[in-house]
């Protein structure tokens, strides 16, 4: 009875203190902010289903019903909130006016993401148990001060060991003491495997003691000897200020109009991208964000084969987002903005520097043509503007930059950096005698260091809504055809639409295709149908078998493009539950359901695919390496839209 009036009163003072204006949102589509982070588990804390042993795995905006946002409708602030208690998974609603619960309700035969407590306790059960204890004197280890321990994730590949656990795997590295890159030393040949419901080390796997490269290596300047003279600098900045204007959660620059948060799991939420001209603002994006990562190496050894990882649903992004660096990460000149997510405890966090918003001079002209009749020129440069966040998932850091051009055109750009994840072995060189047999998986970029083969697969979510939310998926493939008679010609080429009315992959043959997104209700001056073509830089897909388990779980990258009708439940391309998954869920599943996508609310899925054949000069740190998406006004316009950019700047 006074635990129930206790919870009562709770809930009477948490409902009377929202209701004074205790939390505040200017837009619907604004993260949560600390105060209502705190006020959603002081609510569930309130109805009885949270203590403190309970772990929140998100505590998320729940987003207003599309119509109600394309309205500018007022819209009630809820949350989304999962919770773990022990190994169970729940999911609740709070509505945070009133701090009324709805739920939790059980999710089943899920396993949520990885939290930072987790490695933690993973790593410190690792180095406490006796047989790795007994393993690693075996390689000459007598204290452990100087090694770093990495849980990684295990997939999920069908054995009995897996069924009913929560389970991580744990190499280890020798760091050597100083400040260095901590994953260039394997400890190759030994892993614990680790039971996180249980607490304890199920078992320590051994296959046999390899010689630690010798190191270690460092990357900060003073280690390198040969560094070349300091250059004179090259800056990007804004001596008149920019002209960019961010005012909460919206951004304005040139003619785009959007919003802007950072997610626990996705990282950056694109929402409402707009060209606004001549008093008219046209929707292009209603929503866009990096659903799921597939990133599965190419070692089938007993200490490699489990490396199958969902980066996005297994850690996040928006989790693991870095504190963005001044001159190096972004130009001195961006503005550096915060974020503010739960931590596992459910106590809001605010981490700072995670986004960087700015503009950059390319170089390029915009546009250009020179006439040699009269020796006339008209030319403009082209400037961007960038929204960047990097976030680091192990060894890999990601740059994800999304761009907005006075083109009209919206690039993600996707740059990989950070270190090659590494095989310890004996060679040296290749001209050893092991050399040959280490190099089966991977190409020895270091001594004593296999640079292992994998994928990168980055599922972009992109809801477009080319001037309103009915559009059409339109997909032609460039056919040779034979010139009429009466030519000196012999062959040509044209597009030729392949129907797609209702949704799917996309599977392009050999011959190349255009795809575009456009609205058939609309008709521009010139009587087009306005569009955007999505372009796909890098779409390499999966050369996996399809029932290999790992494949099973990552069922998007068998295409590079996948269409699907509007829902808002379907967000994650690989499924909602990644982690130990078996396989099934999301886009295939979402496609199976044969809806039509033709003058309708449809949603493009792009996968980023591409192929890392390691080399030396990824080491000791990568150079990064772009990748690209592109979308492009295709009839949106009826002339170019950066031929009113002025000649000078002001």
């Amino acid at each position: 009875m006074t635990r129930g009036l206790a919870r009562q009163g709770l809930a009477t003072w948490l409902a009377a203190w929202l209701a004074i204006g205790g939390i505040a949102a200017a837009h619907p589509l604004d993260p949560l902010t600390g105060p209502e982070i705190e006020a959603a588990v002081a609510a569930l804390r309130a109805a009885g289903a949270a203590e403190d042993a309970t772990r929140f795995v998100a505590v998320d905006l729940v987003e207003p019903a599309k119509p109600v946002v394309l309205a500018g409708q007022a819209a009630p602030r809820r949350a989304h909130v999962i919770l773990r208690r022990g190994m169970a998974l729940a999911e609740a609603e709070v509505d945070l006016a009133s701090g009324r619960v709805d739920g939790p309700r059980e999710i089943a035969d899920a396993q949520g993401p990885v939290l930072i407590e987790e490695w933690e306790t993973a790593a410190k059960l690792t180095m406490a148990d006796p047989d790795w204890q007994a393993a690693m004197k075996k390689r000459g280890y007598t204290r452990f001060e100087t090694l770093f321990c990495a849980p990684l994730t295990v997939g999920w590949f069908e054995t009995a060991e897996e069924r009913g656990r929560r389970l991580l795997r744990v190499p280890c590295y020798e760091t050597a003491g100083g400040r260095t890159t901590v994953h260039g030393r394997p400890i190759e040949g030994l892993f614990a495997i680790v039971d996180l419901g249980e607490r304890r080390v199920l078992r320590v796997v051994d296959t046999g003691a390899v010689p630690v490269r010798e190191g270690p290596d460092r990357v900060e300047e003073a280690t390198f000897p040969d560094l070349r003279p300091a250059m004179k600098p090259v800056l990007q900045s804004a001596p008149q200020g920019g002209n960019v204007t961010i005012s909460g959660h919206e951004v304005a620059w040139d003619h785009w109009r959007f919003h802007l948060r950072l997610d626990r799991r996705f990282g950056p939420v694109l929402s409402l991208a707009r060209w606004a001209e001549g008093g008219r603002e046209r929707l292009v994006l209603y929503q866009g964000y990096a659903s799921e990562m597939f990133v599965p190496y190419m070692d089938a050894s007993e200490a490699w084969y489990t490396r199958s990882y969902m980066d996005i649903g297994e850690y996040g992004f928006g989790a693991l987002s870095s504190t963005l660096n001044a001159g190096t990460d972004c130009p001195a000149h961006a503005a550096f903005l915060p974020a503010v997510l739960p931590g596992d405890d459910g106590k809001p966090l605010e981490v700072p520097g995670v986004l960087c918003i700015f503009e950059r001079n390319t170089g390029n002209p915009a546009w250009r043509h020179a006439e040699i009749v009269d020796q006339s020129y008209e030319g403009r440069p082209e400037v961007e503007l960038v929204v960047r966040s990097i976030p680091t998932i192990g060894n890999y850091d990601y740059v994800v930059d999304w761009v907005f051009t006075p083109k009209g055109e919206i690039r993600i750009d996707v740059g990989a950096t950070g270190m090659d994840a590494v095989r310890g072995v004996a060679a040296r060189s290749m001209r050893d005698a092991a050399a040959a047999a280490e190099v089966t998986t991977g190409m020895l970029i270091a001594p004593g260091a296999v640079g292992v083969w994998h994928d990168h697969y980055i599922s972009f979510r992109l809801d477009l809504d080319v001037d309103g939310p009915a559009n059409s998926f339109l997909r032609e493939r460039l056919a040779p055809r034979r010139a009429e008679a009466g030519t000196p010609r012999r062959s040509l080429w044209q597009p030729e639409r392949i129907p797609m009315p209702v949704e799917g992959a996309v599977e392009p043959g050999h011959g190349p295709e255009i795809w575009r997104v456009v609205n058939p209700g609309v008709t521009t001056a010139l009587g087009h149908n306005p569009g955007y073509e999505v372009i796909l830089g890098h779409g390499a897909t999966s050369l996996l078998d399809p029932e290999d388990t790992p494949q099973r779980r990552a069922a998007f990258t068998a295409a590079p493009l996948w269409i699907t009708a509007h829902d808002p439940a379907e967000k994650h391309a690989a499924g909602a539950w990644p982690n130990q998954a078996h396989g099934g869920d999301g886009l295939p599943r979402f496609a199976a359901r044969g809806r039509g996508i033709e003058d309708a609310d449809l949603v493009v899925w792009a996968t980023m695919g591409f192929h890392h054949l390691t080399r030396p000069e990824d080491w000791p740190v990568l150079p990064t390496k772009w990748h690209r998406i592109e979308l492009k006004p295709y009839g949106f316009f009826t002339r170019n839209p950066a031929i009113t950019l002025r000649r000078e700047f002001r």
